[in-house]
């Protein structure tokens, strides 16, 4: 099922033009191997584990094409591989790795793909979010040039950065902030370099002890606490 949210448009600044616009979830995964499965049922000759030894060689030769650049044409679509980033001057070239260079994948649905699973789509609409709940996309790290690291495993001092919405909290108020939890318990960072809506940039303090953090912070726009957690894992060394 594909569940959908409306959400505000933070893009969008003009008061004539639509404020609002739709987000959408998958509620299911199908894995490698249910989809081997469901291609087995078909009544075919091959067997499951047949399937699954085809899948194998087409992810290894996809991979191998595209990393040699190649857009793969796929039975229902192509798939490529996309640089992106930023740099001071026309003639700095791209490394991957460096700075904001990343490597990410472009997919582009074939027609019959498009009109076959928009002719049987399942999905639903979802309650939006309250217009104040924050919400955390991304966490990095700061380099000593101000530019972003995915590399999560810092140092004490290091300076992480947090994306989302709606970040906006009472310094304050001890329950409001950006927090550190371990199974040792839960830290509340208290310096700050940048407390944005949309951005804020905390180090990690010195005197926290070594290990792994998840990482979480709790607004209040209202009456009512909102805490926004996110995936990502710090590693303090």
């Amino acid at each position: 099922m594909l569940n959908i949210k409306t959400v505000k448009n933070v893009l969008v600044t003009d008061e004539s033009k639509d404020g609002f616009c739709f987000r959408s979830t998958c509620s299911q995964t199908l894995s490698k191997d249910q989809l081997a499965r469901e291609m087995a049922d078909w009544n075919s000759s091959f067997t499951e584990a047949d399937y699954l030894g085809m899948l194998s060689v087409m992810e290894t030769t996809v991979t191998k094409y595209l990393a040699k650049g190649y857009n793969v044409q796929l039975p229902f679509g192509s798939l490529r591989a996309n640089a992106t980033g930023t740099c001071a001057n026309i003639q700095d070239g791209f490394i991957l790795g460096t700075n904001n260079h990343t490597l990410g994948f472009l997919f582009s649905a074939n027609e019959t793909l498009t009109k076959n699973v928009g002719a049987k789509l399942e999905y639903k609409q979802i309650p939006p979010d309250s217009t104040g709940e924050a919400k955390l996309y991304r966490v990095t790290a700061l380099n000593d040039d101000a530019s972003e690291s995915p590399n999560l495993s810092v140092s004490k001092g290091k300076t992480l950065r947090l994306h989302g919405r709606n970040l906006t909290f009472d310094i304050a108020d001890e329950k409001q902030g950006v927090f550190l939890e371990s199974e040792s318990g839960l830290t509340r960072l208290s310096v700050y370099n940048r407390r944005g809506t949309n951005v804020v940039d905390s180090p990690v303090p010195s005197e926290l002890a070594a290990g792994s953090y998840n990482v979480s912070i709790v607004t209040k726009p209202g009456n009512t606490y909102f805490t926004a957690n996110i995936d990502s894992v710090v590693t303090v060394a």
